[in-house]
C-alpha cells in the first residue's frame, strides 16, 4: 500500500503537471489568435541573416519531417530542443552531411553526454553550411575571380532535470559566423523546456525559443537573425513506435507544422531496423511534389547508420545521411 507521504508527493507532482500543461496550452492559443497570426507572415522573408540555422540535421528526424521538438533524445536535442538532452542517459555524438543544390553542402557534428543526475547534461555542436565556389564579375559581366561564402555555428549546450526528473530546461549558446566575402560575427541563445513524463511517460511535451540575440553586421549594414518558437508534442505508441507533432513559428516566415512517426524493428539484441515517414508544410510554395520525407535506420550495438529523403519540388531532393554511436 502507499504511504500518505507517497501520495502526498504523487498528487503534488500531478498539479506542477498539470500547470505546464495548461502553460504549454496557453501559449499555443496565444500564438495562434489573429493577432499574433499576423505577426508570423511571409512578408518578413528575406530579411533575416543566419538562415542556414533553418537547416535540420540528423536524418532520423529528417525522416519524420523534422518533428522533434519533444522527441529528440540524443546529440540532436541540441539542435531541436536543448532541454532534450536531460534524457540522455549514454554519451551520443553524431555527424550527418548532406548535399544540396550543385556545389552547396551542410554537415552537422554533435556531441553530448550527461554529467550526473545533480550536474545535468553538456553538449557541443558544429555547424557548416558551404555555398561553393561563385564567380564574381565586374560591371561587364566578365569573370575577375571567385568567392566563397559559407557559414558556421558553434553551439555550446546544457541541460537539466526539474520537478523530480519529471521535466527539463535547457540552454544553447551560439557562437555564429557567417562569410560572403566579409565577414560577421555574433553570439545568440535557444532556450528549451520539455515535459517527458506524462501518462506513465507515454505522452512527450516540448517548447523551445530559437536564435534570440545578437545581429550578423557585414560592414556598416546589419540583419537580425531568425527567431522561431517551437510546440511539439510525441506519443509512444508502443515501446518501439512513437509518433510526433511540431507547430513552428518563424519570425521571417508563416507559421508552418510537421509531423513523423518512426517504426523500430529489433532483429536481435545487438541489431534493429526502423522505418520513418513524416511531411512538414515549410516547402508548399515550391512547385512541384514537396513535404514529404522518408527515412531508414540501421543500428548495431552501439553505432547507428540513418538515412533520409526528402523532395524539393522542381528544385530536386536532397539525401541526408547520418553516423552516430551512444556509448
Amino acid at each position: 500500500m502507499k504511504t500518505i507521504k507517497t501520495i502526498e508527493m504523487e498528487t503534488k507532482m500531478n498539479k506542477v503537471n498539470g500547470k505546464v500543461i495548461v502553460a504549454l496550452i496557453a501559449a499555443l492559443g496565444l500564438f495562434l489568435t489573429p493577432k499574433a497570426y499576423a505577426g508570423f507572415s511571409d512578408k518578413a522573408t528575406g530579411t533575416r541573416g543566419g538562415q542556414f540555422l533553418k537547416l535540420p540535421v540528423g536524418a532520423k528526424a529528417i525522416g519524420m519531417g523534422e518533428a522533434a521538438t519533444a522527441i529528440a533524445d540524443d546529440a540532436n536535442a541540441i539542435y531541436y530542443n536543448v532541454a532534450g538532452l536531460a534524457k540522455l542517459e549514454k554519451k551520443s555524438a553524431e555527424y550527418m552531411f548532406s548535399k544540396y543544390v550543385e556545389e552547396t553542402s551542410y554537415h552537422w557534428i554533435g556531441y553530448a553526454m550527461p554529467i550526473s543526475e545533480k550536474f545535468g547534461a553538456f553538449g557541443l555542436g558544429i555547424q557548416y553550411f558551404s555555398a561553393g565556389s561563385i564567380d564574381e564579375t565586374d560591371i561587364r559581366a566578365s569573370k575577375v575571380g571567385t568567392f566563397n561564402p559559407s557559414d558556421m555555428a558553434i553551439n555550446l549546450a546544457y541541460a537539466h532535470h526539474i520537478f523530480s526528473n519529471e521535466h527539463s530546461l535547457g540552454i544553447n549558446m551560439k557562437i555564429i559566423n557567417s562569410k560572403i566575402k566579409e565577414s560577421a560575427t555574433t553570439v545568440a541563445f535557444d532556450l528549451g523546456m520539455e515535459c517527458h513524463k506524462m501518462l506513465d511517460g507515454r505522452l512527450l511535451l516540448g517548447a523551445a525559443v530559437q536564435n534570440l540575440g545578437g545581429k550578423l553586421k557585414y560592414e556598416t549594414e546589419d540583419t537580425k537573425l531568425p527567431i522561431m518558437i517551437k510546440l511539439g508534442t510525441g506519443y509512444k505508441i508502443k515501446e518501439n513506435w512513437v509518433a510526433s507533432l511540431d507547430l513552428v513559428f518563424p519570425e521571417d516566415n508563416q507559421p508552418t507544422y510537421a509531423f513523423g512517426s518512426d517504426y523500430k524493428h529489433k532483429i536481435s539484441d545487438e541489431m534493429s531496423i526502423s522505418g520513418r515517414v513524416g511531411y512538414n508544410s515549410r516547402s508548399t510554395k515550391v512547385d512541384g511534389f514537396n513535404g514529404v520525407t522518408i527515412g531508414f535506420g540501421f543500428g548495431y550495438q552501439i553505432c547507428s547508420l540513418d538515412y533520409a529523403w526528402m523532395p524539393l519540388g522542381d528544385l530536386g531532393s536532397t539525401h541526408r545521411i547520418s553516423v552516430g554511436v551512444k556509448f
